[in-house]
């Protein structure tokens, strides 16, 4: 009987000390999960609340160049290894020129030259842009791309923009082979898509068209200009990718000549999906004439005296 009394104490004091140690374990958790609950605050509830960061392939803190235009040097301006790269290349470029209907030796075609772009954001390519100008209604235009450096394990590419003043079937800019060869080169490049943005655009629009010169934000009161042009800008969303818009104001104010509106979208893996390419509006700012002064008639008559008694 005795025997059996301190088994059944033993066991109580068992349990007793399972039950001790949870409840320690219990108040331990507790005393962890106050540290990160919401706070209380003169009686109301205060919790931290970090915001989603927005998906984009271009991050919202990156600094663009801020440049209208991309600098375009003559064969005597360019540096001597870049001139021997494309000597290393002429007949290649000439056999691809050939394919898209440029034919740079033909008797009677001749006049072609070209100028390189300098485009910061794919260093380690040489872009060429050929043209040939016979007289108005006659002018041809198409870029050349040279890898080097690390995009070695490129090809030359022939872009071409205009045959004798007509452009292709699909203009360049909105072009599908365009928009293969531009992320072809940034795969090449092996770094992503540069996050300058602004750059990138005017590389895109010299590889499709030529010269561009970007509408922006004047520096000073005394820059701005009548009419303006919305200037160049980033938006994005919060379902991923960006959309850059671009007015191209390189002929202004040339009345013959129109401002274009460029729109390149992209997808968030930096990818070039679409671009269009149509005239850009024009914002008109008008100052009010001035309003003409009032003259003074003198009136002729009597001068009456109103402080005179009987007035």
């Amino acid at each position: 009987m005795v025997t059996d009394l301190l088994r059944i104490r033993l066991n109580l004091t068992m349990v007793g000390m399972v039950l001790l140690g949870s409840a320690i374990c219990l108040r331990a958790q507790n005393m962890t999960q106050s540290t990160t609950a919401p706070q209380n605050v003169n009686g109301d509830l205060v919790r931290e609340i970090h915001p989603r960061p927005t998906p984009t392939p271009f991050p919202l803190d990156a600094h663009t160049r801020t440049v209208p235009k991309l600098e375009f040097m003559a064969p005597e301006q360019m540096a001597a290894d870049d001139l021997e790269l494309v000597t290393a290349n002429a007949a290649e470029i000439a056999r691809r020129a050939g394919l898209q209907g440029f034919n740079l030796q033909r008797d009677g075609e001749g006049g072609w030259g070209y100028e390189q772009a300098v485009c910061p954001v794919f260093p380690d390519h040489l872009i060429l842009e050929y043209s040939r100008d016979n007289g108005a209604g006659d002018v041809s235009l198409f870029t050349a791309v040279i890898p080097h450096g690390s995009a070695s394990g490129g090809h030359v590419r022939v872009i071409p923009v205009r045959r004798r003043s007509y452009s292709l079937w699909t203009t360049a800019p909105s072009n599908a082979l365009t928009l293969n060869d531009f992320n072809h080169m940034v795969k090449e490049a092996g770094n992503g898509v540069d996050p300058d943005w602004l750059t990138l655009s005017l590389c895109y629009a010299t590889l499709a068209g030529g010269h561009v010169r970007a509408a922006l934000v004047p520096a000073t009161h005394e820059d701005e200009y009548y009419p303006l042009f919305v200037p160049a800008k980033l938006s994005v969303s919060d379902k991923g990718g960006a959309e850059i818009h671009l007015a191209d104001i390189t002929h202004y104010p040339d009345p013959k000549a129109r401002a274009m509106n460029w729109v390149l979208t992209f997808a968030q893996s930096g990818q070039l999906l679409k671009v269009r390419h149509t005239v850009a509006d024009e914002v008109y700012e008008r100052p009010l004439p001035a309003e003409p002064q009032p003259t003074a008639v003198p009136v002729v008559g009597q001068i009456v005296n109103a402080t005179k008694p009987g007035n």
